[in-house]
């Protein structure tokens, strides 16, 4: 699903250090949470992006600047 915002492919672009996310996942906590209240907040869909990939830094593969 695109951004609301024309030119975007997300509205929010989640960025942190997989480190963080390791034993308790507060990051995947957070996110969902968000994402839960946006669905209860805004009519519209809101486009998330949360790279769940469990490489720290950013692979050659992955286009940042299209996600951004």
């Amino acid at each position: 699903m695109p951004s609301l915002i024309p030119g975007y492919e997300y509205d929010i672009f989640i960025s942190y250090r997989q480190k963080d996310n390791r034993g308790e996942r507060w990051v995947s906590e957070f996110v969902e949470a968000l994402k839960t209240e946006l669905e209860s907040t805004f009519k519209e869909e809101i486009s998330v992006y949360f790279d769940i990939n469990p490489h720290d830094g950013l692979l050659e593969t992955h286009d940042v600047d299209a996600s951004l």
